[in-house]
């Protein structure tokens, strides 16, 4: 609870207010089970601890001041994740789950995410990139991310290393021929769309199945929201891979060939397991849910060995949105970058049809642009 500690401070007024966490005080003050849900979970949460808050007085004040910073560096795993961190407490109960799932509450956290995400772009969320304690190029934030000045385009005799906000570090560029592509001319090989840590790969994928439950089966219906295409996919096979919030974030054409569809399907802000909330890392423990419930971009990509390829790209929590910088008509070769995840933790999964059998290396961490596939 690092960044609670820092925000202890701020607790005392509610002055400047921003308007999208004003509405969620006014929703929750007008509707009689929310405000029940939220006097429920402000007991049930952490009872004791003086860095969880017990009211709603202090619970607006803290996530107000929370969206109007930039994430500091941690070396604590989820602790550059601010907003996971805040709620955490609260989602863990059942009342502060129900309450953040929520429709209602749901639509307005977007609106929160939108806000926030506008101030990440401004220049004064850069005050946190320097090598100040918890500032993003101090030692240990350098440590965590190795030869960062040899990887990404930057320049640490600038101030803030050139980088103009909080967002253009999060989605900062590789420098040329870092990252070298598999095979480039093998259109039978699959590379690595993203930075990632494999999650899972699964076969025989079901069009509809129970995937809320316990050891999460893929469900493609909704995945694709009851798209189509998704037809092309049923008994297919489903690589997935998730990003760390210290890592790459820009998404790379996992295949060569033709995007012929680009859709965004509106998903929920909290796409958290209930199951998973034991869990030390619920984050991680919900990877599968959350590619079936959270706001997703997905690319299909017509491949001449693959055939009909999906780039499932999901953001978590407090990702500002996904980017899709393709379009169909657009041909795009393995290694190319087709997207990007704005703030926040995020996953992805590339999904294949059942008339294609590609052999997946399980290899536990890969680099974009890295052979990770091959069709039998």
């Amino acid at each position: 609870m690092d960044f609670i500690k820092k925000i202890i401070p701020s607790a005392v007024s509610s002055t400047g207010v921003t308007k999208s966490v004003s509405d969620l005080r006014s929703l929750i003050e007008g509707d009689p089970r929310l405000y029940a849900l939220c006097s429920q979970m402000f007991r049930e949460a952490a009872p004791g601890n003086p860095f969880v808050p017990n009211n709603l007085a202090t619970f607006i004040v803290q996530l107000n001041t929370l969206v109007q910073s930039a994430p500091t560096f941690s070396t604590n795993r989820w602790a550059s994740s601010p907003l996971t961190r805040f709620i955490e407490p609260y989602v863990r109960t059942s009342s502060g789950y129900n309450f953040f799932v929520h429709e209602k509450v749901n639509d307005v956290f977007h609106k929160i995410l939108k806000e926030w995400s506008d101030y990440l772009w401004s220049s004064e969320s850069a005050a946190v990139l320097t090598d100040k304690p918890n500032g993003w190029f101090s030692p240990e934030a350098l440590t965590a991310m190795p030869d960062f000045e040899q990887t990404f385009i930057c320049d640490p005799e600038m101030p803030h290393w050139g980088f103009s906000s909080w967002n253009d570090f999060f989605n900062r560029e590789l420098r040329e021929g870092v990252r070298p592509i598999g095979e480039p001319n093998n259109l039978a090989v699959v590379v690595a769309s993203v930075e990632g840590t494999t999650y899972k790969i699964a076969a025989e994928i079901k069009e509809e199945d129970e995937f809320w439950i316990k050891d999460q089966p893929y469900s493609l219906k909704h995945m694709f929201d009851s798209d189509p295409t998704v037809r092309d996919f049923v008994g297919g096979t489903i690589y997935q891979a998730f990003i760390e919030p210290t890592s790459y974030h820009r998404w790379h054409a996992p295949v060569s060939g033709t995007v012929i569809r680009a859709i965004e399907i509106s998903g929920t802000f909290c796409p958290a397991q209930r199951d998973s909330m034991s869990l030390d890392d619920w984050v991680v423990a919900s990877q599968g849910y959350a590619v079936h419930t959270a706001t997703r971009n997905l690319i299909f990509i017509e491949t001449a060995e693959l055939g009909l390829v999906c780039c499932l790209y999901a953001g978590l929590l407090e990702r500002g949105s996904c980017e899709t910088s393709v379009k169909p008509g657009d041909y795009v070769t393995k290694g190319q970058q087709i997207g990007m995840f704005h703030f926040g933790g995020s996953t992805h999964c590339l999904i294949f049809g059942p008339n294609v059998k590609v052999r997946l290396d399980d290899k536990q961490h890969v680099r974009v642009g890295e052979a990770i596939g091959v069709r039998d």
